[in-house]
């Protein structure tokens, strides 16, 4: 139970105490300075700490409510095996709770994938090699699932080579898995582990959603080819001409309900969504529609999966949400060859029905509102029909691919570091700008809590009442602002621009009114994007002993970049935020006195910041710095002393000092003062220039040749691909493994990837039967790869 919990409890307790006494005692003591009411307050606190002592013993009992702290108690009980530690320290809760289950089902390939899902927190396929070993055809024992040859009729056959749903027909190979990466043979079992992990931007329950109820389903917008716009051309990438990968979310409940044991199929798991698949059923069901068929869908069963698209006609108010028989699957990888082509506004469909020869033709047209590559995030809608206009305005409920939880999106980001109830004190007052494009005009500038329609408004009430407070503009909605802003910060005060949803205190029975309480911040599936440049400016000058402002972004997407001018803040604070400029520095600076910068989990490109002469310190972690097409150092900071944590660095970087705990530096790091930090468990690329090492590759003592075969390997460098900064399956051992505590180096280190994949393959001797052979295969994708299997 968190202090500010707690806290809330205890006022609620004392005010629920207080109103129990007669109304002229209270107002006796309101007019005494409410030395009573003070009392009261300490007596609640007393019941607080009771009732989350209580709460916190009744949490406790079971394995699904309990807290970190009592998992080991549960572990125990259960006789569970040890497991290395990961960088959270948590356990794997899943596998504590289905501890015995799995073991009254040991030796299964349904427990084995399971039992991987539950320790990696992955996408797990099992596969047993023996049903995949071709057998002689004769008509004694007929098995169709097992060919002598392999079948090359499929289309998506090409898609599935090597993975783990290649069902081609393999020759015996009778060596070991796991000494010389022998697979196709009797006693071997293969776990395929998917990767990156998928958030889900969840779709509205409506079918006609309204623009309130499509608040957190990202906006597309417009696709222009060579700069020039085309009517019904939509991209999902917040960069111009750029892509994004969909992948289809973690769906292993539905293997559950399908009553087929368990085991998963394509539609089952969190990987990258193939456009055949997905062209064949959306055939299948206009057909079905025209004839009068119910096919049982596989990957459009559920109502928001593995996408939905929602789109808004001209002079409308609500969405229409498409359903999969009215979409075109189609490959969008490059512009059409006729720039401003659209597909045809419907399909022919032609079927018979009696018998010969007085068979009946059916040709029927079914209509098509919107051509769509899940591959790319593009979509191209057909022009409108007689009577009706043009789509302005599409939206879409989708999952992507990152190898962590970092960067602007859907992921839970709330903890005790940032405000989750907003509460006035007497030591700090709080000014919150709702900005929300469907919200209703009212209220005065001065209003603590007030809705607006734009960013710009909400920093023009900043910049006029926000001085002395601590100033939240909440970004309510994943909407795109086109409007370069200025962000101006009072002297000695924090302002925060966050993407969440803002939730209004209750009141009511049961619910005493705290005037001080304004609302609540829920951190999880927003994002808004600016894609306009950003300027940071001070508001007035500060005074002797005052402190420029301080700079908190939360949630958001900057496409043009964020500069700061001479001395517009003291601190800057880039959480969970994707800030990019292709081809330009992401994040410049002007003359500063004295700077504070800190970077967490966030994507960026380039970070200039050696304009003036002041000092200053960066900290970033958890993060990934790119060039991002820019020929620039991708940090850039000689005034500032460094500390790095778990960041994966695809340039050079200069600093003045620096600190550094596994990382990935890919090219030269040049460090003024040397005398000073350290570098550990990281990887250096040959001729960085830094400080004294203590665990860190490759090592100095290595030849030129054997350094380069110690450096890292990536699935992808760009900040566009999901893969990004994932290290490769032939990345060196000393890379994968060097991380402090035994974890990767680079960004995706705290994850722990590679204890988790330890931790199962100790307990594989444990649930695999004598004589069988396991081993894990990961079935993650670079963008090549997933380019050349995803044709047509």
């Amino acid at each position: 139970m968190s202090e500010r919990v707690t806290d809330e409890r205890a006022l609620e307790a004392a005010a629920r105490l207080f109103d129990l006494l007669p109304a002229h005692i209270r107002d006796r003591d309101a007019r005494e300075g409410r030395t009573l009411e003070a009392l009261f307050r300490v007596l609640g606190g007393g019941s607080a700490e009771i009732d989350a002592e209580l709460d916190r013993f009744f949490d406790a009992l079971f394995v699904e409510t309990a807290p970190d702290a009592a998992l080991p108690a549960f572990a125990a009980l259960v006789g569970a095996p040890s497991f290395a530690a990961l960088p959270s320290g948590e356990l794997p809760r899943a596998l504590i709770a289905n501890l015995l289950r799995y073991r009254r089902g040991k030796g299964t390939a349904r427990i084995l994938a399971e039992l991987a899902q539950d320790v990696t927190q992955e996408g797990a396929v099992v596969v047993e090699y023996y049903q995949r070993v071709a057998r002689i055809a004769h008509l004694i024992d007929v098995r169709p699932d097992r060919p002598a040859f392999a079948d090359l009729r499929p289309g998506d056959m090409a898609s599935r080579a090597g993975r783990a749903f290649d069902k081609a027909a393999r020759l015996a190979d009778l060596r070991s898995i796991a000494r010389a990466a022998g697979r196709w043979h009797v006693p071997i079992v293969g776990a395929h582990l998917l990767r990156p992990l998928t958030p889900l931007f969840p779709a509205p329950d409506s079918a006609n959603p309204t623009l309130q109820d499509v608040a957190g389903t990202p906006v597309l917008r417009p696709w222009p080819i060579a700069g020039t716009a085309h009517p019904g051309y939509w991209q999902l990438a917040a960069q111009l001409e750029r892509k994004i990968r969909l992948f289809n979310p973690d769906r292993g409940a539905e293997a559950q309900a399908e009553g087929k044991g368990g085991r998963q199929e394509p539609h089952h798991l969190p990987d990258r969504l193939h456009r055949l698949p997905l062209h064949l059923e959306t055939e299948e069901l206009r057909h079905a529609a025209l004839e009068g068929g119910s096919p049982k869908p596989l990957w459009f069963g559920a109502k928001d999966l593995p996408f939905a698209l929602f789109a808004r006609r001209k002079d409308e108010n609500a969405f229409t949400r498409l359903r999969p028989e009215e979409l075109l699957i189609c490959n969008l990888e490059d512009a059409p060859l006729a720039p401003g082509s659209r597909p045809a506004e419907s399909r022919t469909h032609e079927w018979s029905t009696g018998a010969l020869p007085k068979a009946q033709a059916h040709v029927v047209a079914s209509p098509i509102l919107l051509g769509f590559d899940p591959a790319t995030g593009r979509a191209i809608a057909p022009a409108p029909a007689a009577g009706q206009q043009e789509i302005v305005e599409l939206r879409i409920a989708y999952a992507y691919g990152i190898g962590r939880p970092i960067g602007a999106g859907a992921q839970e980001r709330n903890d005790d570091e940032v405000p989750f109830e907003v509460l006035d004190t007497d030591r700090l007052k709080n000014f919150v700008r709702v900005v929300d494009a469907t919200a209703a005009a009212g209220g005065s500038a001065s209003d603590r809590v007030r809705s607006v329609q734009t960013l710009s408004q909400a920093l023009a009430d900043v910049l006029s009442d926000g001085a002395g407070k601590r100033a939240l503009i909440v970004f309510v909605r994943c909407d795109r602002e086109t409007t370069a802003a200025t962000v101006r910060v009072h002297p000695g005060t924090a302002l925060h621009l966050v993407a969440a949803q803002w939730r209004a205190k209750a009141t009511g029975p049961g619910f005493p009114d705290d005037p001080d309480r304004l609302g609540y911040l829920v951190r999880r599936e927003r994002r808004f994007t600016v894609d306009a440049p950003v300027s940071v400016a001070a508001a007035a000058p500060p005074a002797a002993n005052e402190d420029p402002g301080e700079l908190i972004l939360d949630g958001l997407e900057l496409t043009r970049g964020l500069s700061l001018g001479a001395n517009a803040v003291s601190h800057l604070w880039l959480r969970h935020t994707t800030l990019r400029n292709p081809g330009s520095a992401a994040l410049t600076t002007a003359a500063f006195k004295h700077l504070f910068v800190r970077i967490d989990d966030s994507l960026s490109g380039p970070l200039a910041l050696e304009s003036g002469g002041g000092p200053g310190r960066i900290n970033v972690s958890g993060s990934i710095l790119s060039p991002d097409g820019a020929a620039l150092p991708v940090l850039a900071a000689e005034n500032l002393d460094a500390r790095l944590c778990d960041v994966t660095l695809f340039g050079t970087a200069r600093t003045k000092s620096v600190e550094a705990t596994g990382c990935l530096f890919t090219t030269a790091l040049t460090v003024q003062r040397k005398q000073e930090g350290c570098l550990r468990y990281s990887y250096l690329a040959p001729g960085s220039d830094g400080p004294r090492r203590f665990r860190c590759q490759p090592d100095p003592t290595l030849s030129t040749a054997a350094a380069l075969r110690a450096a890292p390997v990536f699935m992808d460098t760009s900040l566009d691909e999901p893969a990004c900064a994932l290290l490769h399956p032939l990345c060196p051992d000393g890379i994968r493994n060097g991380g402090e505590g035994g974890t990767e180096m680079g960004s995706f280190g705290p994850w722990g990837a590679s204890l988790r994949r330890a931790n199962l393959t100790s307990l594989f001797d444990d649930f695999t039967p004598f004589g069988l052979e396991t081993a894990i295969l990961d079935d993650a994708q670079s963008a090549p790869q997933a380019l050349r299997r995803n044709k047509p």
